[in-house]
């Protein structure tokens, strides 16, 4: 199958299939170009980065481990406190990119397919939310051939969780309901956390309590309908 890559086709040269387009001067127009060229470039050098980061940081940190880094990661020490900091001064790099960089370099590691490894990073994020990594290799397969963008990818996964969600209501396991919930439990009672939480509440505005306390009210619900059904006293 060729490689599909969005470098392949820079941006600019699309610039007259928008109908905003239109109204432009030839300057404004020439300006226009110039600036998606650049728009392009600080992209490519945004999501280098990133790659770049992500193997680093599966490599190093989650020992190349692709499973431990996908389902084990809030279990690492260090990973908790890259998450922890995340967004913040000694951070600045936000929860979503950190987690999208391992995930990234991760499915990289596990999904040989050409048309996966064809996908610029922008396009690879957009399928993380699929299920499972065939799911994955069939989309990104789909993705390349009909050389969709990253909107119409968007479009077409949401689709495809649509159908998986209605798959996977049928097909819950013990297995599976017991991973979701040690993945809640990890992620919720990681070390000190609790307590951190605690002290963070009394600094709450009024609508984030409100908000907060929706949430523990239904996960409170959830625990006690499973205790219930455990017959658990």
């Amino acid at each position: 199958m060729p490689k599909t890559n969005s470098k392949i086709l820079p941006r600019a040269v699309v610039v007259a299939g928008h109908s905003a387009d239109e109204a432009l001067t030839p300057a404004e127009r020439k300006l226009l170009a110039e600036a998606l060229r650049r728009g392009d470039e600080a992209r490519d050098t945004i999501e280098d980065a990133l790659v770049s980061f992500g193997r680093w940081l599966l490599v190093t940190v989650f020992n190349d481990d692709a499973r431990d880094a996908l389902e084990n990661r809030m279990n690492n020490p260090v990973w908790r406190s890259l998450r922890a900091r995340a967004g913040g001064p000694t951070l600045r790099l936000n929860e979503r990119m950190l987690s999208v960089a391992v995930q990234i370099a991760a499915r990289d590691k596990r999904i040989t397919d050409e048309a996966w490894r064809s996908l610029e990073p922008g396009r690879k994020e957009l399928l993380l939310p699929l299920p499972d990594e065939r799911l994955m290799r069939k989309a990104a397969q789909h993705v390349t051939r009909l050389k969709l963008t990253q909107r119409a990818t968007r479009a077409y996964v949401g689709s495809l969780l649509a159908e998986a969600g209605e798959q996977r209501t049928t097909r819950l396991t013990a297995a599976t309901l017991l991973g979701r919930a040690k993945r809640a439990r990890a992620a919720l009672a990681a070390a000190g956390l609790s307590r951190r939480a605690v002290a963070l509440v009394g600094k709450m505005t009024p609508e984030e309590r409100a908000a907060l306390d929706e949430q523990v009210h239904a996960l409170a619900a959830w625990v006690t309908a499973m205790r219930s059904a455990l017959k658990v006293d």
